[in-house]
């Protein structure tokens, strides 16, 4: 098999190499964090691969570097033919790219610190590099003095006035100006640059009509509508060759910039002709010989190449019988489980890609199928070796791993079915009054999660950490049981060893502060998180919601802000009319904040978390202010005995006495006090 699948190789090897003796008028190449690399990206100014050397492609330095007044570029490494000179014809290109953004100010209340914006761009330069800030890292500074061509699509982030920008975030075409020929803001799609959730952008030009049609959306799915349609003919704009990239510029605020994958194809040009001599007639034959002997090298290659390949699945498969793997299931089954995976058996996206439900026709058993996208971060190997250890794992209030497909390069997961959906879904979109989420189920679903992380930390043989851990991942039974799901971002650690993985993930409120500066990631990240989770469960409100007030865009800073002014109950869900203990509230609050410490040598453990929940422990002190990273054991604290001493008569008003006395913020009250049994006046 291996043998055959090696001469398939050489056929195509062979098509390949004559497209290139002919003159080819098709290019195109396709990128992911895993594949980014120093050999095909040419790293300009500040940008840089997230790993020693490869990695997520980032556009601005980062801590301890200096990410102020920042330029950066990336390149693809090989220029594209974007004009034939004889009949001024310009190519067609389609491109699609995902990218993030992290603002310096990610958990600040000061949203307006940010960096200026990036760039999809063309220019004739591989060396070229623009200003900073407004210039978006691309743009010249004295347009009359450069020889350099560009041609860009800006997703411009900052209201810069002297280039006429609009209010909000926006997407807008360039030439050699910082003010764009058109522009359209992004608002009306629900969308933020600067929040840290990923964007994907399609761009695509045709060099026929000579039409630029550019759309973005917080999903894969490309909308059928584009956001902006522009008619511009690129003779004169662009020359024969061009080099295709990204860029990225900040000025005294800053963001940090991240391109997660990219895919990019050029056509409709005519295969380059050359004038016919017996000196070009004699560099054919000496090239043909030459490329005869290549070919036959190819040809060798890639049959050992693939015979390894296939020796290296049947180890891992191997590996994954040994190892107690849940069943594998074909492609046919799956696909009659789900529909065909229809629209309407579509359950959303997950970290892999898109979720549907099915019914297995064999048991009629329900299951939720997720097929991992083409833009998965990990290669097949590496797939099935992390798949075969997850699947081991067991808990009560962990998602089942029930089964897997690999069917050629399609691969797919196979999960228990939850039929109450996601906990974000059920606490902030219950489909009536009636569904609101009950104080008790609530501290269920809280215990649940806690018990969760507690085993994935230290339950198990090998530590686990989440790195996504946030309301829409924490799933629901019948019962209303919490199951942490969605292993896609996870990574297992030796207990022996440190635990901390790199590549910035997660979500925009839910990512640790510690994260953002050097794409760190520990179990105390995961704390973090879950304290996040922990206040939308308490509030009723996502961990971030650009909609509301500058003040209460992030809910931990709003409850600190309440906690300050006394007022600490006032955060509770309205909607619960009531019907919850004050006691056991504000322990869910404290809790939560302890747990969002901005620095995380004063969070607890889950280990702690766990027994706090449990009444074997009492909450930690809680800062009455949110502290900076700097923040020390002797600053003002508040513990849960002191919101018990100095609660006013009314219960629910939540005032609270400022205290002399101080006390570490990472240490915990030697007395015990139980959350779900009050005890000496709870």
């Amino acid at each position: 098999m291996a043998g055959s699948y090696g001469v398939q190789q050489a056929l195509l090897a062979l098509i390949l190499c004559s497209s290139f003796l002919l003159g080819a008028n098709a290019f195109d190449f396709s990128l992911d964090s895993s594949s980014f690399t120093t050999d095909n990206m040419i790293l300009l100014g500040g940008a840089h691969l997230t790993g020693s050397e490869n990695g997520s492609l980032s556009l601005i330095p980062e801590l301890p570097n200096n990410p102020q007044q920042a330029s950066g570029v990336a390149y693809y490494h090989a220029p594209v033919r974007m004009l034939d000179p004889k009949t001024n014809k310009t190519a067609s290109f389609s491109t699609k790219f995902t990218f993030h953004q992290i603002p310096e100010s990610y958990n600040n209340s000061a949203t307006d610190r940010r960096g200026d914006g990036m760039t999809f761009v063309f220019s004739s330069s591989s060396t070229w590099v623009g200003g900073a800030a407004g210039r978006l890292g691309i743009l010249p500074l004295d347009q009359g003095n450069t020889m350099v061509k560009l041609f860009l699509v800006e997703y411009d982030t900052f209201q810069n006035s002297i280039n006429r920008d609009p209010a909000f975030d926006h997407v807008g075409v360039d030439t050699m100006s910082a003010v764009s020929e058109v522009l359209e803001e992004v608002q009306s799609l629900g969308l933020n640059f600067w929040t840290g959730e990923q964007v994907w952008s399609w761009i695509e030009y045709n060099g026929t009509s000579k039409v630029l049609e550019v759309r973005v959306a917080n999903s894969s799915s490309r909308p059928d509508s584009p956001l902006l349609q522009y008619t511009r003919d690129l003779v004169g704009v662009v020359n024969e060759q061009m080099w295709v990239g990204f860029s990225a510029g900040t000025g005294d605020a800053y963001s940090y910039y991240f391109i997660d994958s990219w895919e990019f194809e050029i056509f409709g040009l005519p295969a380059k002709k050359k004038s016919v001599s017996v000196g070009l007639i004699a560099g054919c034959v000496a090239g043909g010989v030459v490329m005869l002997v290549i070919i036959g090298l190819g040809v060798l290659y890639w049959i050992r190449k693939k015979r390894r390949e296939a020796e290296n699945v049947q180890a891992i498969e191997d590996f994954i019988q040994l190892s107690g793997m849940p069943d594998h299931f074909s492609y046919k089954q799956l696909s009659v489980a789900t529909k065909s995976f229809s629209e309407t058996s579509k359950l959303g996206e997950g970290g892999f890609g898109s979720v549907y439900k099915g019914i297995l026709p064999s048991s009629g058993t329900a299951v939720a199928v997720k097929r991992v996208g083409a833009e998965s971060r990990q290669g097949e190997r590496e797939f099935l070796a992390e798949v075969s250890i997850i699947s081991q794992l067991r808990h009560r209030n962990v998602v089942q791993l029930m089964g897997y497909c690999r069917d050629g390069r399609r691969l797919l997961l196979v999960y228990e079915y939850m039929p109450n959906g996601s906990l974000d879904r059920a606490l902030l979109h219950p489909s009536s009054p009636e569904h609101v989420l009950s104080w008790e189920r609530r501290m269920k679903i809280l215990s649940g999660l806690a018990s969760a992380l507690h085993y994935l930390h230290e339950g198990w043989k090998q530590q686990v950490i989440h790195r996504d851990v946030k309301s829409s991942n924490v799933m629901l039974d019948d019962e209303f049981n919490a199951k942490l799901g969605d292993f896609g971002l996870d990574r297992l650690v030796d207990h022996s060893k440190h635990a901390e993985t790199t590549m910035v993930a997660g979500t925009y409120g839910f990512i640790a502060p510690e994260a953002i500066g050097t794409g760190k990631f520990t179990d105390k990240t995961d704390v973090y998180a879950f304290g996040a989770v922990v206040l939308e469960i308490a509030t009723g409100r996502k961990a971030f919601d650009s909609s509301r007030p500058e003040d209460e865009m992030s809910v931990v800073d709003m409850v600190w802000d309440r906690l300050k002014d006394g007022k600490l109950i006032s955060v509770v869900d309205k909607r619960l009319d009531g019907k919850y203990e004050v006691v056991d509230l504000e322990v869910m609050l404290l809790l939560g904040l302890i747990c969002s410490h901005p620095d995380p040598k004063a969070r607890p453990s889950m280990r702690q978390v766990v027994q706090v929940l449990a009444g074997d422990a009492p909450v930690p002190p809680v800062p009455l202010c949110k502290p900076s990273l700097s923040f020390s054991s002797g600053g003002l604290a508040v513990t849960l005995r002191d919101l018990e001493n100095t609660r006013s008569t009314s219960s629910a008003s939540g005032t609270f006495t400022d205290r002399s006395s101080s006390t570490s913020a990472s240490s915990f009250l030697p007395n015990s006090s139980s959350f779900f049994t009050p005890k000496q006046g709870r």
